[in-house]
């Protein structure tokens, strides 16, 4: 259950336009708020075609979300102090692996959506920070709330704001994927993290 809140959370936070305006994305509220327009307005436009192409779930992913979520910091961050010990081409490797495994489990799970809404609590304080976290609602059917924080990083050149880790009910998906992977590339080595990655991506492929 807890996976579904993350990587829901995620496509929510990650979810904005390619043709998002300036101001979009160089303020972090906005780029939430266009979050519960673009992507899901997509799917529902889409949902024939989605149906009968499964596989196209992906194409939205790429197209909708990873333009906008820094996951090439995340991976880094999941590697942690071990990044030291890497080559460029092991550093490359292991963020196209997590990048695709990123992909494919948000296209098993975007499926599950059904229409949840989200009250997003704007902060104002967020001028001149490098890292800001946005509290946000979420709203099943039944009318559970489940308490999110959208930490976004704000990249000091473009001033672009790109998410890249949800906090649902105190628990950081960045910080689980880090007690998952980095004991594992501790022990075993970077190579053998991305095999097992490659491993798991290829478990999606039906």
């Amino acid at each position: 259950m807890r996976l579904f809140i993350y990587v829901f959370a995620f496509l929510y936070s990650l979810s904005f336009s390619l043709i998002a305006s300036e101001s979009d994305i160089t303020n972090p509220n906005q780029v939430l708020h266009s979050v519960s327009t673009t992507t899901f307005k997509r799917l529902n436009d889409e949902k024939s075609r989605l149906q009968s192409e499964p596989e196209y779930i992906k194409v939205i992913i790429k197209e909708e979300l990873i333009p906008f979520f820094d996951y090439k910091y995340t991976a880094y961050s999941v590697v942690g102090p071990n990044l030291k010990n890497t080559t460029p081409e092991q550093r490359e490797q292991f963020v196209d692996a997590f990048l695709a495994y990123l992909i494919n489990a948000y296209g098993l799970i975007l499926g599950k959506y059904d229409q949840q809404s989200l009250l997003i609590l704007d902060i104002n304080n967020f001028k001149g920070k490098k890292i800001v976290s946005i509290p946000v609602r979420m709203t099943d059917n039944n009318g559970q709330v489940t308490q999110l924080d959208f930490k976004l990083r704000n990249n000091s050149k473009t001033g672009e704001w790109k998410v890249f880790d949800v906090i649902a009910e105190g628990v950081s998906m960045l910080d689980t994927k880090k007690s998952e992977l980095r004991p594992l590339i501790q022990k075993q080595g970077i190579d053998e993290v991305i095999k097992l990655l490659l491993e798991k991506n290829s478990e999606f492929v039906s």
